[in-house]
């Protein structure tokens, strides 16, 4: 059985803890990163959790950090799941390559943080996601398995990939829509992994609601590509590290897949082969439900755990702000005088 791990403040002080029974009991150490966790003081929280570990602090009475810090690499894959795959209009089975895209690590906030909507951000949508933490770096092809998984992927943490449809659809540019400061909550735990766990991995129920209204609940096993393939792939493309993030993808129930299923109905699949990718855009913003989508003061609410309640990673609850106006920045360079002195 794995372990429970947060990174929290109190006092001014950043500090790593293992999570039991409501308490966070700190890890002996200073770890500026979680890779530098992942490095020095992952075995001194297993050691901890063997031996009962030491006093404990109410989690109430800390804040609960991010668990994964920037800067890292935060890949994340495209329509994963079926029931996603089915609610924007595609044939799960017809699948046959996994997507991937990056966000900024940027982006990374807490559990708790309000999510900035940008002024000129009018779609904007939630996605729960299963996250894999890498705690071996993988620098060249290699073959995961799902029995030795646990030797690549350090843990599990949950996600939202925070989205900006208008700009995702109309610009057709995935980095920009989903890397906007705050755009991917992560935590409040990382649940290290342990062997045994192999079993529990595909069996995980992702949950997901706004205002209490639910929008998202479905299992792990709905993966078309599940983590051991990805990350085999991913080993052939690029280098991962200790501390990076992979997220897995999001089960149906997003506020943009209300919108594309009706008009995936009412235009059908042979009229959709003679639109373009912009057309098809517009007309999936003109036919948008306002409503669906994020507006300031909604709260999200999400949970990932197994049947048993092994996993569980946590609860994450942040609300909807706006943007502020932009600062301007002025220049306050001296001037560069020309010719003498």
């Amino acid at each position: 059985m794995g372990i429970h791990i947060a990174r929290f403040k109190a006092g001014g002080e950043v500090r790593w803890g293992w999570v039991r029974a409501g308490q966070v009991v700190p890890i002996p150490g200073k770890y500026v990163s979680l890779a530098e966790f992942l490095e020095n003081g992952q075995e001194r929280a297993w050691a901890m959790s063997t031996g009962g570990g030491g006093k404990g602090q109410p989690l109430g009475e800390v804040e609960v950090l991010s668990p994964v810090t920037s800067p890292c690499n935060v890949v994340c894959q495209g329509q994963n799941y079926r029931s996603h795959m089915l609610e924007v209009g595609q044939d799960p089975d017809a699948k046959d390559f996994n997507q991937f895209f990056r966000k900024a690590s940027s982006s990374l906030t807490s559990s708790r943080s309000d999510i900035v909507r940008p002024q000129r951000v009018r779609m904007l949508d939630y996605e729960i996601e299963l996250g894999l933490v890498i705690g071996r770096g993988l620098h060249q092809p290699m073959q995961v398995t799902r029995e030795r998984l646990h030797e690549v992927v350090a843990g599990l943490v949950m996600a939202n990939d925070v989205s900006a449809r208008d700009l995702q659809l109309l610009e057709g540019q995935w980095h920009k829509a989903k890397s906007f400061r705050t755009f991917c909550p992560v935590g409040p735990f990382l649940y290290l992994l342990s062997p045994e766990d192999r079993g529990r991995l595909m069996d995980l129920r992702l949950s997901l609601s706004v205002n209490g209204e639910l929008r998202q609940s479905a299992s792990t096993a709905e993966m078309i590509y599940p983590p051991e393939e990805t990350l085999t792939e991913l080993s052939e493309v690029m280098d991962l590290f200790p501390g990076d993030l992979v997220l897995t993808g999001t089960p149906s129930g997003v506020a943009a897949g209300r919108t594309v299923s009706r008009l995936a109905r009412r235009v059908g699949s042979f009229m959709r082969l003679f639109l373009s990718d912009r057309t098809l855009a517009k007309l999936i913003l003109k036919s948008s439900n306002p409503a669906a989508y994020l507006k300031e003061g909604d709260v999200i609410r999400a949970s990932i755990t197994s049947p048993d309640g092994v996993i569980h990673l946590g609860m994450q609850e942040n609300r909807i702000v706006a943007q502020e106006a932009m600062a301007v920045v002025e220049d306050t360079a001296p001037a560069i005088r020309v010719g003498g002195i």
